[in-house]
């Protein structure tokens, strides 16, 4: 978890939670001296004594609590500080103020993957100041705080809008958008026939070892297809279910209005709605998250390597801006 809070009117303060830091030094100090205590005397020649290995582990595994705990709340102890002349940004001792007239900032994210499979994600905000482009990471802010953050230093949409400007730009924009997730719905089919494929063949197999003998017979080796031909049934199922998943949560249909966004058959009135959350479209997968003051949250996906949109979703991000305008903070990026 990370904090974000308000100190004063127009400031606020992105940081990890204390308790949340303290709670993982502590576990993490505890993992690591219980590893030395096991670990350190293996490695201590025969001819020291036990108190004496006692002291030993003991200094270790104090210099790894120290160490860890140093490293939670100093090293890796990041706040940002936003208002609405300047940012301050670092951990304890070292902090930097940068201000907003002459600082331009943007996010950058690098997703990890360990043998083909997600293994963490490292968030850093990028600082264009003074001829130079520094990176600080930002270790432990959330997806959600992270966004909050971006949307903060660069709200996406305008603060100060030309009603008449509004107006025209809104004119040359279409405010219907229609999305075609077919594609995505005849893969999740199509998974779904090999699934069923797959249990077949299963139930088969099953059958025909409970044929009188069949196991004493060449084709006993059959009988080897069933849990093979199961287990690729469930992952078929599996991933026909998430494509299933992807595809409703594709609308047929979007509709823009001076008043609310309406998606499907659902009205979204601007006034009952605390965010809306789009995500940038140099991104593979487009989402839009919605955000309702009741506290409910709707996500659904506008495009996809299967599914299209018409217009494209650059103008429809445009379209929202505009049509967004008069309700400064409502549209931010998601930023995955």
């Amino acid at each position: 978890m990370v904090s974000q809070t308000p100190l004063s009117a127009g400031e606020r303060v992105f940081r990890r939670h204390p308790v949340r830091v303290a709670a993982g030094a502590l576990v993490l100090s505890v993992v690591l001296s219980a590893a030395a205590l096991f670990i350190i005397p293996q490695f201590l020649p025969f001819s020291v004594d036990r108190p004496t290995r006692g002291v030993i582990v003991l200094v270790v595994a104090i210099a790894l609590t120290i160490a860890v705990w140093a490293g939670a709340f100093w090293f890796r102890n990041m706040r940002v500080v936003v208002t609405a002349d300047a940012v301050e940004i670092g951990r304890p001792g070292n902090r930097e103020t940068y201000s907003r007239a002459t600082t331009a900032f943007r996010s950058q994210i690098t997703e990890h993957r360990t043998n083909g499979l997600r293994s963490g994600t490292t968030r850093a905000l990028v600082v264009h100041s003074a001829g130079r482009e520094i990176t600080i990471e930002l270790p432990g802010f959330t997806r959600a705080t992270f966004n909050e953050l971006i949307a903060a230093l660069n709200p996406i949409a305008p603060t100060h809008v030309d009603p008449v400007e509004a107006a025209r730009l809104r004119a040359t924009l279409p405010t219907t958008y229609t999305v075609d997730a077919s594609r995505e719905r005849r893969l999740a089919r199509q998974l779904l026939l090999v699934a069923v494929i797959a249990f077949v063949v299963t139930l088969a197999v099953v059958l025909l070892a409970f044929t009188p003998g069949f196991l004493d017979g060449e084709l006993s080796a059959l009988i080897l297809l069933a849990p093979t031909s199961a287990v690729v049934g469930i992952g078929f199922a599996i991933g026909a279910a998430q494509r299933r998943r992807i595809a409703r949560s594709a609308p047929a249909q979007l509709s823009l209005s001076h008043h609310g966004i309406r998606i499907g058959d659902v009205d979204h009135p601007y006034n009952q709605l605390t965010r809306i959350w789009v995500t940038p479209p140099a991104y593979p997968v487009n989402r839009i998250r919605i955000e309702r003051s009741t506290g409910r949250t709707v996500t659904h996906t506008l495009v996809s390597s299967r599914i299209d949109m018409n217009p494209e979703y650059a103008v429809f991000l445009t379209a929202l801006q505009a049509e967004t305008a008069s309700v400064p903070g409502l549209l931010s990026l998601d930023l995955e």
